[in-house]
Formats: C-alpha cells, structure tokens, sequence
C-alpha cells in the first residue's frame, strides 16, 4: 500500500512538471501569454500595456481654504522651479473680562509669544525677521465661515512690532517674543481704568479688529506657528511695587480658529509656470518642458487624461482586469524638499473641480511613496484606478476634458507646502493595463 502511495504521488509531480513546461511554453511574449494555447484552439489572452500614453498639465485652483488651519505661516522662499512663495498670518484676540488691576501695578512690556510647529519650508538656517501690523477692519469670514488664500484685509502700513531671529522649527519648548510695548501700554491703561472699550466683547472688537504677522526683508524660509488658542497669544507684563517686586502678567488668547487664515502670495515669473492665469488657469506639460507641478496651499495639482484609451475601443472583445497609475517624481527634483508621504487621487472635469474616489472599502483612494533604497529608480506612487478605466469606457466613449489630479487632501492642502514635480518623459506617468483580449 505504501509503494502504491509513493508511486502515485510520483506520477502526480511528473505531472505537473509535463503541465509547467507547455504552461511556460505557452507564452508568446513578455508581456502576453495565451491561455491553453496548447490543448485547444483559443484567441484569449491576458495582455499588460504600460504605453497608452498620459496627457499631463498643471491646474491652479482659483484658491484654498487656509482658514482654522492651526498653523500660522509667515515667511518667504524663492527658487528657480516653482518660483516665490510667501505668507502672511491675520489673526484676532478673544474677549475675557478683565479682572482688577492693583493701585501699586507698575506696567512693564507686551508681546505676542508664537509657539513654533514642526512645518516649515525652505532654508531654516538663515537669519528671519517678522512684524505685525494692527488690522485696520475686522475679520469677516466668508460663506460657511470660510477664507481663502487669497482673502485679506486692510492694515496700518506702520508695523507695531519687528523681530529678528534664527528660527528652531523643531524645538516645541522654544518660541519668539514680538515686543509690541507702545500697544501694550494702551492696551493695559484702559484695562486698568476700566475703560468700555474693554468692557464688552462688542467695544473691544471694535478698538482691537485684528493682526497680520508679515515677513521682513530678506527671508528664505516659511516657518509655521502654531495658531492654536492657547499658544497664539497677547501677553501684558506688570509688577506690584513691593520691597521685593512681585511679577505678574495679563494673557489675552486668539480669537476663534475660523478668524484665523494665511494669505499666500506666489510669483511665477521667469519659471516653466509664467503664463499659468493667461492659460485659464491649466497649462499642459508640451508648455511647461514637459512636467507637471503640484504645491499645496497655493493650489498646483497635476492633471492626467487618457485620451488614447480609445484604442482599446477599436476592439470589441476585451476585458480590462487591473489598470494601475504609476506616477514617478522627477529624479533629484526631492533632494532639498522631501516628497510628500502619501498622495490622494481625485477625479477632475472639465472646469477642474475635484471629486475624491474611494477604494472598495469606501475609503478616500491614496497611494504612499514607495523609495527605492537600492537602485533608486522605482520611486513612485502607485494607484489601483481599475473601477475609473471601466467607468470612462462603459459607454465606448472618452471625454477628452475628463481626467485625475493627485494631490493632498484639504486638510493637507491648507496647512502644507509639500511639493512634487513629475515628468512627462523620463521617467513618465505611466497607465499600466492588465486586459483580456478574445
């Protein structure tokens, strides 16, 4: 019984080693094969395509909500590749009653403490100056307590604070002290006599409307605060007038978080994006040296459609399987700025608005960066875009103003400049297809 066993377990190897020779035998290329090609007559085969071509172009969204971000940037950077960035912070300060200031106070000083954030972008080396400036009108959010980008509001052109300093964007238990001592003085006479422009919320926001932190001169670097109500803060310094003097302080918190918004001004001048608002706003990549660029906060996505999908139509008998994105960074283009972690992926139309697709499991769709440690030549994004292929060719039809962008999502996108630059050549985005032909 045994050797019968043995025997016929032999003769079930043989067998699949005889089956894994014609399988192998079998395939007509590298990157088809057929399917029992060898037993019967049949004209199915698995194909894989990665050379339908991906038309690139760049979009600059019209603006970004930078609103009850928590993060207050202020700063400037310039390069030769996405051009100027900078930002300014607006901000205003809560209202508390104020309690009793004792007859022996003597005022001292006043200033704004900013808590640094782990974000910031640019060279942090470099010496940094700031100032702020009184609102001349109050913050006023838009529709759904929104502001943008692109808001701003009026203000005096006298700065009421300066400060230089090296910036420590990664010390959390170290923060930068604007002296605003002229503003504070007033600020503290009428908290002391009871004035009512302190008395009320309504009075006092009438007298203090707000603040914008502004970058000085020189500056290479946008570094983030955190704009939190509790760090961002208005702090008035006093003694009483003892034998030993005893030191107290009056600290007035940031207003509410929607009232606080990060103005971003960019200059493409000189830069492969000059003419991107003359183009209405996309610019394909035969105009921008053949690359796509993506910047959060200011709003750059890279765009993708896929009007040669058409040639699949050409037949009648196919079946798409898997379609995957690959989306590859120009090489060397990260070496200063790390590339983004992950990335999302949404479908756009033809005015570029954004829809967020999901996966199977109804979650937003995301790729994560995948670094190659060894060769550095696989870097990439990689996305499973299989149900958007099917659903662009279910009608045997390709709009051309259809497509993808890949970017951050808002959350991200208002309170990042992460950046990435993706080519059109070498190395390209790439549409791979896995599809049954019959």
């Amino acid at each position: 019984m045994k050797g019968m066993c043995a025997g016929k377990k032999g003769r079930i190897i043989l067998s699949f080693f005889i089956f894994g020779i014609i399988l192998i035998g079998s395939c007509t290329k590298t990157n088809e094969f057929t399917i029992g090609k060898n037993f019967v007559e049949s004209r199915t085969r698995l194909q894989i395509i990665d050379t339908f071509g991906v038309d690139l172009s760049t979009v600059l969204l019209d603006s970004v909500i930078t609103s009850s971000s928590k993060i207050a940037y202020v700063g400037r950077y310039s390069d030769t590749i996405f051009g100027s960035i900078s930002s300014e912070s607006y901000f205003d300060l809560a209202y508390e009653s104020f309690s009793d200031i004792e007859e022996r106070a003597v005022y001292d000083s006043s200033s704004f403490i900013l808590q640094y954030t782990d974000n910031n972008f640019g060279d942090t080396t470099s010496l940094m100056a700031i100032d702020i400036h009184r609102l001349k009108e109050n913050i006023v959010p838009f529709e759904r307590s929104y502001l943008f980008n692109t808001s701003k509001f009026a203000y005096e052109s006298q700065a009421m604070g300066s400060v230089s300093f090296y910036p420590e964007p990664h010390s959390s238990d170290t923060a930068v002290s604007v002296r605003v001592d002229a503003f504070g003085a007033e600020l503290y006479n009428l908290i002391s006599s009871k004035d009512e422009k302190v008395s009320t919320e309504e009075w006092f926001k009438d007298y203090i409307k707000g603040f914008v932190i502004t970058p000085g001169a020189n500056n290479k670097a946008l570094i983030g605060f955190n704009a939190g109500q509790e760090y961002l803060v208005l702090r008035i310094y006093y003694h009483l007038s003892k034998e030993e003097p005893e030191k107290k302080s009056i600290t007035i918190k940031m207003g509410e978080a929607s009232h606080q918004f990060n103005n971003v001004k960019f200059d493409f001048t000189n830069t492969p994006l000059n003419n991107i608002k003359t183009e209405g706003y996309e610019v394909p990549a035969t105009k921008t040296g053949n690359r796509a660029f993506m910047q959060g906060m200011i709003g750059l996505f890279p765009k993708l459609k896929f009007s040669s999908l058409d040639q699949i139509l050409a037949s009648e008998n196919w079946k798409i399987l898997k379609a995957e994105l690959i989306v590859e960074p120009v090489p060397h283009s990260y070496e200063v700025f790390n590339l983004p972690d992950s990335l999302y992926i949404f479908r756009s139309d033809r005015e570029n608005k954004r829809t967020t697709l999901y996966n199977d499991k109804s979650q937003p769709m995301l790729a994560y960066f995948e670094f190659d440690y060894y060769l550095h030549e696989n870097n990439r994004y990689t996305y499973d875009i299989t149900t958007f292929i099917n659903h662009e060719l279910s009608d045997a039809y390709i709009n051309s103003f259809d497509g993808l962008m890949i970017g951050p999502n808002d959350s991200k996108l208002s309170s990042s400049f992460e950046r990435l630059l993706v080519e059109g050549k070498h190395p390209p985005v790439k549409l791979r297809l896995y599809y049954l032909s019959y």
